[in-house]
């Protein structure tokens, strides 16, 4: 049988049941989750479950290595507009010199 390991630092849980826990995040998607993560955080902080039975702490992890994730790819994007537009430029100066 495969073992799963999540795709970051969690310190609720480990093995298969936070593996199912990933799952059902992923399976609901960031916004939702993100949505439900601050009605808890606003309405029921007394709860330590926010969505089923997960953790706050857990959510909370997961939605910060979605928002590592999201701002490392926000970091190339970004790098690779700035290089093709720095070979643009170089391009139109060394086609105007000549």
């Amino acid at each position: 049988m495969e073992s799963h390991v999540v795709p970051f630092e969690n310190r609720w849980t480990n093995g298969k049941h936070a593996w199912e826990w990933h799952c059902e995040l992923e399976r609901l998607g960031v916004p939702t989750v993100r949505t439900m993560y601050c009605e808890h955080e606003t309405h029921h902080r007394n709860k330590s479950a926010v969505v089923f039975d997960i953790p706050a702490g857990f959510v909370h992890d997961w939605l910060a290595f979605h928002d590592r994730r999201a701002a490392r790819q926000q970091l190339l994007w970004r790098a690779s507009v700035i290089t093709l537009g720095i070979i643009a430029a170089s391009g139109a100066v060394l086609g105007a010199l000549r």
